[in-house]
């Protein structure tokens, strides 16, 4: 289980390192900063994973953690609005890149049971793809193509239900922007 500290921590090095990122050719950028104890490993800054963990401090948090998500709102903001151009671009390459993991996923799906059980940590890249077709600067009308071919066929054999992740990020994913997390596949197959 991840805590709010968990993202604020990444959040606040996301940003340290987010102007040198945002200049950069590259799409994923290591960053150097641990998780506190027992907490996974955090992914590399990507403007998907910085806003993955954004969305997931949308959840009620203690006066003093909210007081700081606050103040690291304003900072991206600010750096956001400065670099908008290059947030942009890298935006666009990565939904392009999160939707066809999507699609792929839905696919081995299709061709396996056993994928089914992969389902909560395969559907991130559809949360990705969500957050950052909110940042683009184009319609990018070939990467939403393939998250609604493959959401068509995800609700061929889905079933609502309970929320595939930690049950204290669920205020942060309201089910009718996030349905996919609300529930999983009965089963894949064709």
């Amino acid at each position: 289980m991840t805590t709010p500290t968990y993202d604020l921590r990444y959040w606040q090095a996301a940003l340290d390192d987010l102007e040198t990122y945002l200049q950069s050719p590259e799409l994923f950028w290591n960053l150097d900063v641990a998780p506190p104890s027992g907490e996974p490993a955090y992914p590399p800054l990507t403007v998907g994973n910085l806003l993955l963990a954004r969305q997931r401090l949308q959840r009620p948090l203690p006066p003093e953690l909210e007081a700081q998500r606050a103040a690291l709102e304003q900072r991206w903001q600010a750096l956001v609005q400065r670099w908008r151009a290059n947030w942009q671009r890298k935006a666009n390459r990565e939904v392009e890149m999160r939707a066809r993991l999507w699609a792929q996923y839905m696919d081995e799906c299709a061709h396996s049971q056993a994928e089914a059980a992969y389902y909560p940590n395969e559907v991130r890249n559809r949360v990705l793809a969500d957050l950052l077709f909110v940042e683009g600067e184009a319609d990018l009308p070939a990467a939403r193509e393939l998250v609604a071919y493959a959401d068509k066929r995800l609700q061929a054999h889905f079933r609502p239900g309970a929320f595939v992740w930690e049950p204290a990020l669920a205020p942060a994913f309201p089910q009718a922007r996030f349905w996919y997390l609300h529930g999983r596949p009965e089963h894949c197959g064709a």
